[in-house]
C-alpha cells in the first residue's frame, strides 16, 4: 500500500504542529495557586514586593557604607549608597543600592540609570554618565596581571542590576547570572532583615 505525497506531507505538518504545541499545553497545565495564577518562578530582575525598604535594613543585616552619594542627577531617589556586604560564601562583594519611595517610583525613574551604571556596557566616564556621582566606584581595574603583567585598563564593577520593591541594586560581579545571583542574595537579606 502506498501514501500519496499530500497525505505524507499532512501527515508532516501534523507532527510538527504536534511538537511545536507541546511546550505550550505543559505551561498551560503548571500548578496554579488560589487566584488561578501560576506560581512564582524565583528571583526576576524586576521584582514588587510588599515591603519599602529603607537604609535601616542594609544596616540590619550588616552592608557596610562606604559611601552616601548626593542625589543630583538621580530622579526619584531618597537614597543612594555604596559599600559591600559578604555574601553567604563570606565574600565581601559591592553594592551600589539606591532607595525610592516606591516599585513603580524605582522602575520609572531607576531603570535606565541603574542600567547605564551596570553591565559589560556600563558607562564609566564622568563626562558621559547621565548620574556622574559615583562614577569612579563604579569602574575597576581589569585584566589578569598574572605574572607581574600590567593590567589592561579599566571595567565595570557591577555586572548587572536588579530592581526589587522601591531598591535598585547595582551588583557586584561577572556580567549576567554572577551579578544577578548576587543581587538575589542582598534582597533574599532585605527580606530577612524585614521579617518577611
Amino acid at each position: 500500500m502506498r501514501i500519496d505525497m499530500s497525505k505524507r506531507f499532512g501527515y508532516f505538518i501534523g507532527a510538527v504542529i504536534a511538537v511545536m504545541m507541546s511546550p505550550l499545553l505543559a505551561c498551560g497545565s503548571a500548578d496554579q495557586g488560589e487566584g488561578g495564577a501560576a506560581e512564582a518562578v524565583g528571583f526576576q530582575q524586576v521584582m514588587d514586593v510588599a515591603t519599602v525598604f529603607t537604609p535601616d535594613h542594609l544596616d540590619a543585616i550588616g552592608f557596610k557604607q562606604s559611601r552616601s552619594y548626593d542625589l543630583e542627577g538621580l530622579p526619584g531617589a531618597s537614597a543612594a549608597i555604596f559599600g559591600f556586604w559578604r555574601i553567604a560564601s563570606g565574600d565581601p562583594i559591592d553594592y551600589e543600592v539606591r532607595f525610592y519611595e516606591s516599585h513603580a517610583d524605582a522602575v520609572a525613574m531607576g531603570t535606565e540609570l541603574a542600567d547605564e551604571g551596570s553591565g559589560a556596557d556600563a558607562v564609566l566616564d564622568d563626562d558621559l554618565a547621565v548620574y556622574k556621582e559615583g562614577v569612579k566606584d563604579r569602574r575597576m581595574i581589569v585584566g589578569s596581571g598574572i605574572g607581574g603583567g600590567a593590567r589592561s585598563g579599566t571595567g565595570p564593577r557591577y555586572g548587572d542590576y536588579a530592581i526589587y520593591g522601591n531598591v535598585a541594586m547595582l551588583c557586584g560581579g561577572a556580567a549576567g547570572e554572577q551579578a544577578l545571583e548576587r543581587c538575589e542574595e542582598l534582597a533574599n537579606a532585605l527580606n530577612d532583615a524585614a521579617g518577611q
